[in-house]
Protein backbone atom coordinates (compact mmCIF):
# COMPACT_ATOMS: atom_id res chain seq x y z
CA UNK A 1 0.00 0.00 0.00
CA UNK A 2 1.33 3.39 -0.94
CA UNK A 3 1.02 6.70 0.86
CA UNK A 4 1.08 10.02 -0.35
CA UNK A 5 2.20 13.00 1.76
CA UNK A 6 -0.68 14.73 2.23
CA UNK A 7 -0.58 15.41 5.81
CA UNK A 8 -1.35 18.82 7.09
CA UNK A 9 1.07 21.89 7.40
CA UNK A 10 1.53 22.50 11.13
CA UNK A 11 -0.01 25.76 12.27
CA UNK A 12 2.94 28.73 13.21
CA UNK A 13 2.05 30.96 15.89
CA UNK A 14 0.49 28.63 17.47
CA UNK A 15 -0.06 29.79 21.19
CA UNK A 16 0.61 33.38 22.06
CA UNK A 17 4.21 34.40 24.13
CA UNK A 18 4.25 35.97 27.44
CA UNK A 19 5.65 39.29 25.71
CA UNK A 20 2.26 39.12 23.80
CA UNK A 21 0.02 38.66 26.00
CA UNK A 22 1.60 41.61 28.01
CA UNK A 23 1.16 43.41 24.91
CA UNK A 24 -2.79 42.43 25.12
CA UNK A 25 -2.84 43.35 28.61
CA UNK A 26 -0.83 47.10 27.84
CA UNK A 27 -3.25 47.43 25.00
CA UNK A 28 -6.01 46.49 26.57
CA UNK A 29 -5.68 48.68 29.31
CA UNK A 30 -5.27 51.98 27.08
CA UNK A 31 -8.61 51.32 25.59
CA UNK A 32 -7.61 49.36 22.16
CA UNK A 33 -10.13 47.83 20.86
CA UNK A 34 -9.30 43.74 20.01
CA UNK A 35 -9.32 44.67 16.36
CA UNK A 36 -6.79 46.97 16.61
CA UNK A 37 -4.88 44.78 19.09
CA UNK A 38 -4.81 42.16 16.31
CA UNK A 39 -3.20 44.26 13.73
CA UNK A 40 -0.34 45.37 15.90
CA UNK A 41 0.23 42.27 16.68
CA UNK A 42 -0.39 40.53 13.71
CA UNK A 43 -2.48 37.92 15.02
CA UNK A 44 -5.67 36.93 14.32
CA UNK A 45 -8.38 39.31 15.77
CA UNK A 46 -10.21 36.00 17.17
CA UNK A 47 -7.32 35.11 19.07
CA UNK A 48 -7.24 38.33 20.87
CA UNK A 49 -11.13 37.75 21.42
CA UNK A 50 -10.77 34.60 22.81
CA UNK A 51 -7.61 35.24 25.12
CA UNK A 52 -9.63 38.24 26.76
CA UNK A 53 -11.82 36.47 27.09
CA UNK A 54 -10.06 33.50 29.21
CA UNK A 55 -7.88 36.01 31.29
CA UNK A 56 -10.13 38.02 32.23
CA UNK A 57 -11.15 37.04 35.74
CA UNK A 58 -13.72 39.29 38.22
CA UNK A 59 -12.99 41.16 40.79
CA UNK A 60 -14.19 43.20 44.22
CA UNK A 61 -12.73 46.62 44.63
CA UNK A 62 -14.98 48.91 46.59
CA UNK A 63 -17.71 46.54 46.98
CA UNK A 64 -18.15 46.63 43.16
CA UNK A 65 -17.60 43.64 40.95
CA UNK A 66 -15.16 44.16 38.40
CA UNK A 67 -13.77 42.22 35.55
CA UNK A 68 -9.86 42.66 34.86
CA UNK A 69 -7.90 41.37 32.28
CA UNK A 70 -4.43 39.09 33.39
CA UNK A 71 -2.29 37.67 30.93
CA UNK A 72 -0.78 34.99 33.62
CA UNK A 73 -4.38 33.63 34.01
CA UNK A 74 -4.63 33.36 29.95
Amino acid sequence: MTYLNDTPKSRKNKHLNAYERGQIALLHSEGMNPNAIAKRLGRASNTIRNELKRGTVSQIKANKKIMVYYPDTG
